[in-house]
């Protein structure tokens, strides 16, 4: 997957993580399957695939994140089932983790 941080934000080491992370995702869309929110309301933006990209966007906007996105992150378990199905490796936990934060930190 293709990333758009700045500078700025990749002197940070949650980012430079979660921007090696994100580019390992080649949305193969395994981890639909295993993910129990997904498997119950088959929303894409509830699968770990979908709630990546959000991350994404999330990360790299910075700021606040919108009522949507923030909803659809505290929608995963953190089961991490997803990452046991990933065949690129992808680093699921850290990501939500990280989004999480920046959830906390910035969400009004």
């Amino acid at each position: 997957m293709q990333t758009n941080f700045t500078l700025t934000q990749l002197a940070n080491a949650d980012y430079r993580d979660s921007e090696a992370i994100l580019r390992k995702c080649v949305h193969c869309g395994f981890c639909t399957a295993t993910c129990p929110t997904y498997v119950l309301l088959g929303d894409e933006l509830d699968s770990p695939r979908g709630r990546i990209y959000q991350i994404k966007d999330m990360l790299e906007k910075g700021g606040p994140p919108t009522e949507h996105q923030v909803k659809h992150v505290d929608r995963c378990l953190s089961c991490l089932s997803c990452m046991t199905t990933c065949p690129s490796g992808v680093n699921y936990m850290h990501l939500v983790d990280h989004a999480r934060a920046h959830i906390e930190a910035t969400h009004a």
